[in-house]
């Protein structure tokens, strides 16, 4: 008897138990209830590329093939229309989140803690995100704890807001009739330029050189003897889409020297170059390409006006040149430590990780001594900096690469900026020094490599290169 009522009682508890657990709420978000909302109806659409983007729900399914926590290997762009706003843009961080999806009945994914137009942070000057809005954005992506399909955060930005990119172009809506292949005989015009290169993987130089056609609607930096080079937007009339023409040298791929040809607006040019869809969000020109011809003329004769440079620089060298420290003049390597950005005094030395010959730069226990390359103009993005450094003495030594703004002129002692990842070195064997720096805004800096204070010694230096994606600035 007490054996069957003891059962009816643990019968009637665990009832009782299981039917209060109903009433209890989820601790977490379940993977078949996405906290975005909204359903899982729709179709998948898009490869993830810049020119076919994902939709919503291909961007979920392909979270779901990534390990729980694990970031995609690659940049996706993913394109929608803002559904919901969870964090507006502010100057707070400079970032926002926000839903997108194709329509209201779509499945929404999660855009986390984007960055603004060009990969850069939000401004008060900057427009606000609004529902209704469409947006593209270039992200790596995860399966947040297995069961929410997001960008990752800082990892993401605009590519375009409503057709807008950073540049106040149109990304989506290209306007005009594509011509052209992109041949000495049939040179691509702006529309067929920007397509192809649009087409391109983030920050991927073409394998190529393209000649490309059009008119000059616009100069951002005409030719100088600074750089010896101009960059310009051109196309087939002020109604068509335009092409960014940058960094290209002059006719034979010289740089442009005080007394040459100028480019005006309107003149009708011929340019010869490799191809990059920059940061996935800038169609242009790869930077030293060569102008081919100037209304029909082939060399510097008619077209254009000829004016002096108004900041002539007869002395300047090529940017690019002697990152192995094979030059040098006047006991000083070529295009090093020729502005205050550099401090340290240098010497040539014949223990070289390859060539002849490479840098020695002097330390001491007092303050942190600089090796600063010449100063030069760079755009936002992320940089790799990569060389091979050795202690010159048994002492050791410790470097850490960085960057300052040279403003007219003038570096910005106060703010050197260094990736803070110092790397010990020993005087047994060349190590290798690879790190990324990111620039946040366009303007003149001075790249530098520090020889920290501690331990002070001299350390030797060779086989410098700084690069953006594929393209070597610095070589």
């Amino acid at each position: 008897m007490k054996k069957y009522i003891f059962s009816v009682l643990m019968a009637a508890m665990a009832a009782f138990t299981f039917s209060s657990c109903e009433d209890v709420p989820e601790p977490y978000t379940q993977p078949t209830k996405p906290d975005a909302g909204g359903t899982t109806e729709g179709e998948p659409k898009g490869t993830g590329t810049a020119a076919d983007p994902f939709n919503s729900i291909a961007a979920i399914n392909y979270c779901k093939t990534l390990e729980a926590g694990v970031e995609s290997d690659k940049e996706v762009y993913i394109k929608g229309k803002v559904v919901s706003i969870k964090e507006q843009f502010s100057t707070s961080f400079g970032n926002g989140s926000f839903y997108i999806a194709d329509d209201e009945s779509s499945e929404k994914f999660y855009i986390f803690r984007s960055l603004y137009l060009g990969n850069k942070k939000w401004t008060a000057s900057d427009p606000e995100l609004k529902e209704g809005d469409e947006v593209v954005v270039c992200a790596k992506v995860m399966n947040y704890m297995g069961n929410t399909p997001e960008t990752v955060a800082n990892k993401t930005y605009l590519v375009s807001l409503n057709g807008k990119t950073a540049d106040g172009s149109g990304s989506g809506d290209i306007t005009g009739t594509a011509k052209g292949d992109g041949s000495a005989a049939n040179p691509f015009n702006s529309v067929a330029a920007q397509k192809y290169t649009a087409a391109l993987e983030s920050g991927v130089v073409s394998d190529k050189e393209f000649y490309i056609k059009g008119k000059v609607q616009s100069i951002k930096d005409q030719f100088s003897a600074a750089f010896g080079n101009g960059s310009f937007y051109i196309a087939d009339d002020a109604n068509s889409t335009q092409f960014y023409i940058f960094r290209i040298y002059y006719f034979g791929g010289e740089k442009w020297k005080e007394g040459d040809m100028t480019l005006k607006e309107g003149d009708e040019i011929v340019v010869c170059a490799k191809l990059v869809n920059y940061m996935g969000n800038t169609p242009e020109t790869n930077q030293g390409g060569k102008l081919i011809s100037v209304n029909g003329k082939t060399s510097g004769e008619g077209g254009g006006t000829v004016t002096p440079d108004p900041k002539p620089n007869p002395g300047e060298v090529a940017t690019g040149e002697n990152g192995g420290f094979e030059n040098w003049t006047d006991s000083k390597p070529t295009n090093w430590n020729t502005n205050s950005a550099g401090n340290a005094s240098l010497t040539k030395s014949e223990d070289a990780h390859s060539g002849k010959y490479s840098v020695q730069v002097a330390g001491t226990s007092n303050a942190n001594k600089r090796l600063g390359y010449k100063e030069m103009s760079l755009k936002a993005g992320k940089y790799t900096i990569r060389f091979y450094a050795k202690a010159a003495t048994a002492t050791g030594a410790a470097v850490c690469p960085g960057y300052v703004a040279v403003n007219d002129g003038t570096v910005d002692s106060q703010n050197y900026n260094y990736t803070k990842q110092y790397v010990n070195i020993s005087n047994t064997e060349w190590t290798l020094v690879e790190q990324e720096m990111t620039i946040e805004k366009d303007g003149t800096y001075s790249i530098v490599i520090m020889n920290a204070k501690k331990p002070g010694a001299a350390v030797l230096i060779d086989d410098f290169t700084f690069s953006l994606g594929s393209t070597a600035i610095i070589k």
